[in-house]
């Protein structure tokens, strides 16, 4: 059941809120793409679980291998 059914909050909008708020306050506006993009990469990281594998040994160093090739 959401929250919003139990006649509680949803924390998240709350959030979305007050922070719309005060960057409103700094001048911010909706329509600049930079705050529209930061702005939805930190709510999502609330709700985003951040799942780390355990590779074996070999394959982890392959993986840190490839991905500095890849910078």
């Amino acid at each position: 059941m959401s929250p919003e059914a139990r006649g509680l909050p949803d924390p998240l909008r709350e959030l979305a809120r007050e922070r719309g708020r005060l960057l409103g306050e700094l001048g911010v506006v909706p329509g600049d793409v930079a705050w529209a993009r930061a702005e939805g990469d930190a709510l999502a990281s609330l709700v985003t679980p951040r799942i780390r594998l355990r590779l074996p040994a070999p394959l982890a160093s392959l993986v840190r291998r490839l991905s500095r090739a890849l910078r």
